[in-house]
């Protein structure tokens, strides 16, 4: 399975959210490993940091940012689950990218160059869709770090503005909200799950059903595939 996670708007937390995600699948026994194609190589400094403080390394991270598409497909015959971190901002890797792709997770912000940033990847991908081997691309949209306040509305009004641009683009209800948690994390180079239980729990759970929601969708997309619609 090829899990992409990319948007063309940097700082959205893709590194991030690519890393957790291979940190949970190995957790849950998958054979993994994680691909930074990203010319930024966030993720593999994370790795390179691991290996610095003598941490344990729970999946394997490989560093391809030159033609990675062939190199992807070669490691999904070895792993069960190979997660790609994808470079923001250069939309003929995004497309090359989403012909092979069997879940897209697009992490995005509440902001406005965010929303603007949304409508112009999913009308690049509704374009690309055709290249895609079941001819439509398994893209999903992730608000993240979006306000921990719970009183605030930010994130559910960008996701109906998101919604009503894109009526049948699928959105995930978890959000994950803006936690010091995760940057706490990243500094140490551990993934959330590594962190102390009463400083990770809300991060934890949000990320958890995030993950959960988001191959619930790779299940209706794969039937989707099958029946030919």
């Amino acid at each position: 399975m090829i899990i992409e996670i990319g948007h063309e708007k940097g700082g959205v937390g893709k590194s991030t959210m690519a890393i957790n995600l291979a940190a949970y699948l190995a957790m849950q026994k998958y054979k993994t490993v994680l691909v930074d194609t990203d010319e930024s190589g966030s993720s593999s400094r994370w790795g390179e940091l691991r290996t610095h403080r003598g941490l344990e390394q729970h999946f394997t991270i490989v560093d391809k940012s030159i033609d990675p598409t062939a190199h992807i497909l070669k490691l999904s015959e070895v792993y069960d689950v190979v997660v790609v971190d994808v470079g923001a901002g250069d939309y003929a890797r995004l497309s090359e990218m989403s012909r092979i792709v069997d879940l897209w997770i697009a992490p995005t912000g509440v902001g406005q160059k965010e929303g603007d940033s949304n409508a112009n990847l999913v009308e690049a991908f509704e374009k690309a869709n055709h290249k895609h081997k079941n001819g439509k691309i398994p893209l999903v949209m992730a608000f993240n770090k979006t306000p921990s306040a719970s009183n605030s509305t930010e994130a559910q009004l960008a996701s109906d503005a998101l919604q009503e641009f894109a009526p049948s683009l699928t959105i995930l209800e978890s959000r994950i909200c803006d936690r010091k948690v995760w940057r706490d994390a990243d500094r140490e180079g551990k993934s959330i799950f590594e962190m102390p239980q009463r400083a990770r729990e809300k991060a934890e759970q949000e990320f958890t059903l995030m993950v959960k929601q988001a191959f619930k969708a790779y299940e209706k997309f794969s039937k989707e595939a099958r029946n030919g619609n």
